[in-house]
């Protein structure tokens, strides 16, 4: 008598609580995977600022003064025309030799002298930035091309926000580190180099550049980051706070007219490509009160990241560190007119300040 073998197998019950429970494990694990990659973006992106620190004192040992925010040739039929950039004068001593070395000699040929064209012009020495001038958590930082996610900073009072176009007459002496055509010193930081922030992140805009979109208003259904693009506010200098009224605290509100150029000209050191001042706190809305191309004028331009919570800072003693979009900024509907001395926006305008005589110093 034959005995009959029965074929075992999973049921469909069986097969669906296997995959529920595969798709739990994997919806408990995701975040935790995110949370790893965000971290590890994270540090390369203070280890980045770190390198810049780093490669600004190896220049100021080398010069005795720290690098100009812009500057270059101001003579001859093609010129820097004073923008080019600070960050042009750090590559020889983080490892972008051979790019300084191109720039500097120019292209005789082409009728581009040594150091350059105008700081804005489209150049193949200059068209696509070093790896650490991008911040891996900027969604934008992984093109290539002329960009950057790191900027410098221009002070926290009054006369960092710009006049005039930012001329020669009003940029020379700003209250931050970084100055058009001038060279802050150790003896000019008389705030103390634990004090004094000198760099910062600040996402590369997403939006169209002026040239491309013609300073579009935000449509009804639209949402554009407060974080990716420049809004247009006329006479935001006169009350700073009022540069938080065009976003809802995520979008900008619609109607509102903005501008996409920060950090998309890496070799350009105008102040809205390669700059931020400390008056709004971290990834607050930046207001301009007037749009032109990249020169408008004053403008309000706080440091943003992709980071939960904050910013990455390099501080003028030569460490990172890491600021709360929740720091205190004093009285921001002072007029900037009224406050180019000692800054009234708080710890976070006095950070910004080189030699204001605040007594604040970095939160813990």
């Amino acid at each position: 008598m034959g005995t009959t073998r029965m074929k075992h197998g999973f049921t469909l019950v069986e097969l669906l609580v296997v995959i529920a429970i595969i798709g739990i494990l994997v919806g408990l694990l995701l975040p935790a995977v995110q949370a790893a990659r965000e971290a590890a973006r994270r540090m390369q992106c203070s280890n980045n600022l770190k390198q810049l620190g780093l490669a600004s004192h190896n220049y100021e040992s080398a010069f005795k003064k720290f690098h100009y925010r812009q500057g270059g040739t101001t003579t001859g039929p093609l010129n820097n025309q004073n923008r080019r950039s600070g960050w042009i004068s750090l590559l020889p001593y983080i490892e972008g030799g051979n790019q300084f070395n191109n720039i500097q000699a120019g292209d005789a040929a082409n009728g581009i002298p040594p150091g350059g064209p105008e700081g804005w012009s489209g150049w193949s020495a200059w068209n696509q930035s070093p790896p650490f001038m991008r911040c891996p958590s900027d969604p934008t930082g992984a093109q290539a091309g002329r960009l950057n996610s790191y900027s410098m900073c221009l002070g926290g009072n009054g006369s960092s926000i710009g006049r005039w176009q930012w001329d020669m007459n009003t940029s020379r002496n700003l209250s931050g580190m970084f100055s058009l055509a001038a060279h802050a010193t150790h003896g000019s930081i008389t705030d103390g180099t634990s004090n004094t922030i000198m760099y910062s992140e600040r996402l590369i805009c997403q939006t169209g550049y002026p040239s491309d979109s013609g300073n579009p208003a935000v449509g009804p259904n639209e949402k554009i980051s407060h974080r990716v693009t420049i809004a247009m506010l006329p006479n935001v200098h006169e009350n700073p706070l009022s540069c938080r009224t065009v976003s809802d605290g995520q979008y900008l509100v619609p109607g509102t007219r903005h501008q996409g150029n920060g950090g998309k000209f890496w070799h350009d050191g105008h102040p809205c490509y390669v700059a931020f001042n400390t008056i709004l706190p971290p990834n607050a809305p930046s207001c301009i009160h007037t749009i032109s191309w990249g020169d408008g004028d004053p403008a309000i331009l706080p440091p943003t990241s992709q980071h939960t919570g904050g910013v990455n800072v390099a501080v003028a003693d030569g460490s990172v560190r890491f600021i709360s979009d929740n720091i205190d900024t004093g009285n921001l509907t002072v007029r900037a007119a009224d406050a180019m001395s000692a800054s009234p926006y708080g710890v976070w305008g006095a950070l910004g300040t080189k030699s204001g005589n605040e007594v604040a110093g970095l939160p813990d």
